[in-house]
């Protein structure tokens, strides 16, 4: 037992006392001890739109990484590592009590259940969890090669009926308070409501006593994170942000403020030289690769414990405690505090007054300043921050609900996000202020400081054109508060918001000698009364810095068994990826649609098409073996033309113009055989790929080759190939 509980005679349980502790905790869970651990040990992954993050059953930490396979840099993805206590899955809730009988009948003035402690850290899980998704992978076969992937959730479209969300995770756990806690958590694939999820969470008292002063704490940061874009290619190490430098600003604590949201965006670094807000990257046309912001959403609180869901009501002013920080860093003050402990005092507002927001406030709430207000270019100039190991997190706690009686309910329903600046306006943005082209956007609310508070310091070497690309930054915290609105709209309407078509049920692209051939079939999609038709999206390599393009469009009356598009305007051999979307639009008077997108297209997941394999269309065929060329030639790996045609993660030698059938055989200068490629094209190819290994599979080294050519009939050509590495 550490510190967090405090026990009235000053006393800490003794090791045996602590061990008698956790067996009775064991018994009065059930004393099958190995039948309990799957179910605490579950977790489940949630994948449906900008924010991916991995839930475990039991609410403790884990460890996830959804780099592997399909991470799409382009889609501008954050993943919620789950290290930390943080919010995103429902993860990391204290709940408080003051004079609280633990099972032993040790009287404590506060516990404190959840992160802070090694009490009992963690809960037991009394209803498994369970992970359903609408819809599932495509059926994708690229180039003759299937896309062979698990589903992220048990496909299952039946458990849908109660709304429009694309995921539903549920579980629910009790604790040592004899609390438990339910979570619910939503994601949607539609395109306006996809940049945040959404976690209803219940909690009910199942024990027999009251809960006095009960107080529900969260916190939450965007720092043990993995982004998807700015990783291809890689910054320099003196370019690469650092997630842990924000800004962190509560909306929501003055009266008048219209909603309730805690938000974090990139700081300038005060010890690095120069202004590196939004992160520009000026090695790679200056485009900024950390322009979004992290948030969270408070969309409903009870304003007391109830029985039945009826009698349930928003209480607005909660959370009535919000504060920043890095908790080993908060300025107790502990004369006077009868409690004894820091942590408490931090989440009943004690911090929080000590440290007080600016303006009036709503009455009885007790908010910190926000670090952007502060009269400071340096991020970390609070009573709470630091620059090294920063981490500093955004907390809000909710009550405290004098009596929490057995029986009882408190639901709590939150989103969380991660908006701002797409990835073609960071590059656009970037480019110009490295160019000094850059003007500022159009509409913002104060011309010094955008969308930052009036009283916000811009970084001291900043320059006026560094200024204008952080007011573009600036225009993330309008983001956010639209994302927050339709959150906000989302719950209001039950969660029954314009549905977003299904993806196609299969897909194949083929590169032929003709061009890029894509078929595919929807007949779900086709069959919604909203049906609006397809696009198709194209992009060719797989950097950061090249974005999909619409190349086929239709309309309503697009229906078909099967569907064929074939994209003629590709370059041979450059490597290309293709993802096909059905297009729904959302009706003039759907009631269930927030007013912005009456009459507007959305359109099926793409993350339900994951672009894990290119197609690198070929040339077609033909017989004269003089026209065969070898590309590139002389080879040079750092060639800027191979970057422009996608060729970024494979070295590589091309043949144009080849017969459809024709042995390539490579010699050394000295006539030694390198290697013998048999093309045989079953789509009149002329065209095909060496991997430049060996017959040993050994890479060869740079000089001079030779390449034959040998057609079925008996003609040979010959040409000399030249490697540089």
């Amino acid at each position: 037992m550490n510190t967090n509980f405090k026990i009235l005679n000053k006393n800490r349980l003794s090791r045996t006392l602590y061990s008698i502790l956790i067996f009775v905790l064991l018994l009065g869970f059930g004393t099958n001890v190995k039948a309990q651990t799957q179910p605490e040990l579950a977790k489940a992954l949630v994948k449906t739109g900008h924010v991916w993050m991995g839930v475990t059953a039991n609410g403790d930490k884990g460890s996830f990484d959804y780099r592997a396979g399909f991470f799409p840099n382009d889609y501008n993805i954050i993943g919620i590592r789950g290290q930390e206590q943080d919010a995103w899955a429902g993860a990391g809730f204290r709940l408080v009590t003051t004079n609280w009988v633990d099972p032993l009948d040790t009287l404590h003035t506060v516990a404190i259940y959840g992160p802070t402690n090694d009490f009992m850290p963690i809960g037991k899980v009394v209803t498994p969890m369970t992970n359903y998704i609408r819809y599932k992978y495509t059926e994708q076969e690229i180039e003759f090669q299937k896309v062979e992937l698990e589903n992220f959730g048990t496909w299952a479209p039946e458990k849908f009926s109660a709304g429009t969300f694309d995921q539903i995770v549920e579980v629910t756990t009790e604790n040592i308070l004899e609390v438990q806690v339910h979570r619910k958590i939503l994601a949607w694939s539609q395109n306006y409501n996809n940049d945040y999820v959404i976690v209803d969470v219940e909690l009910t008292n199942v024990g027999n006593d009251t809960l006095k002063d009960f107080y529900i704490n969260i916190e939450s940061n965007g720092d043990n994170t993995f982004r998807s874009n700015g990783s291809n290619p890689s910054p320099a190490a003196n370019e690469q942000f650092d997630p842990a430098t924000t800004w962190q600003h509560y909306y929501g604590g003055r009266v008048g403020d219209s909603l309730r949201v805690f938000y974090e965006y990139s700081a300038d670094d005060p010890q690095a030289p120069g202004d590196n807000m939004g992160a520009p990257v000026s090695t790679q046309g200056g485009r900024l690769i950390n322009a979004k912001f992290i948030w969270y959403s408070i969309l409903h609180v009870s304003a007391q414990p109830y029985n039945n869901a009826v009698e349930d009501v928003d209480d607005f002013l909660q959370p009535k405690v919000t504060y920043v920080g890095k908790s080993n860093l908060f300025p107790y003050q502990s004369q006077g505090d009868e409690y004894g402990d820091k942590n408490f005092w931090a989440i009943r507002g004690e911090y929080a007054d000590y440290f007080p927001m600016s303006g009036s406030t709503w009455p009885n709430t007790h908010h910190a300043g926000n670090t952007d207000e502060q009269g400071s270019a340096d991020y970390g100039s609070h009573p709470a921050g630091t620059h090294q190991d920063n981490n500093s997190k955004m907390y809000s706690s909710f009550g405290p609900y004098d009596n929490f009686a057995p029986g009882k309910k408190i639901r709590i329903v939150y989103a969380g996000g991660f908006s701002g600046l797409d990835l073609k306006m960071s590059k656009e943005v970037g480019r110009k202020w490295l160019k000094g082209t850059l003007e500022d956007p159009p509409g913002i609310p104060n011309v010094q400081t955008g969308f930052f508070p009036a009283n916000f310091v811009f970084p001291t070497e900043a320059t006026e054109i560094d200024k204008r690309k952080d007011r573009w930054v600036s225009t993330g915290v309008d983001s956010v508060m639209k994302s927050a609105w339709r959150a906000r709209w989302n719950f209001d309407h039950d969660y029954k918001i314009p549905q977003a078509p299904p993806p196609p049920e299969n897909q194949v692209i083929t590169g032929l000698g003709t061009g890029v051939e894509i078929k595919w079939t929807d007949p779900e999609a086709e069959n919604m009364d909203s049906f609006a038709g397809y696009r198709i999206m194209r992009r060719i390599s797989n950097m950061d810095t090249v974005f999909y393009e619409q190349v086929y469009n239709s309309g309503a009356d697009d229906k078909a068994e099967e569907h064929l598009y074939v994209d003629k305007d590709v370059l041979a051999g450059a490597q290309y990826y293709y993802y096909v979307q059905a297009k729904a639009q959302i009706a003039e008077n759907d009631p269930f649609a927030d007013p912005t997108t009456l009459g507007k297209l959305i359109y099926s997941s793409r993350i339900l098409q994951p672009n894990i394999y290119w197609v690198n269309p070929p040339r077609s065929s033909q017989t004269d073996l003089t026209k065969i060329r070898i590309v590139p030639n002389p080879y040079n790996i750092n060639d800027p033309l191979l970057e422009q045609h996608g060729w970024t993660d494979q070295r590589g030698i091309q043949f144009f113009n080849l017969p459809g059938k024709v042995t390539i055989k490579i010699f050394t200068e000295n006539g030694d055989l390198v290697q013998t490629i048999e093309h045989d094209s079953p789509v009149s190819s002329g065209y095909q790929f060496w991997d430049m290994s060996t017959r040993s599979q050994q890479i060869i080294n740079s000089g001079v080759y030779i390449a034959v050519f040998q057609a079925p009939g008996g003609d040979v050509a010959y040409q000399k190939l030249l490697v540089i590495r």
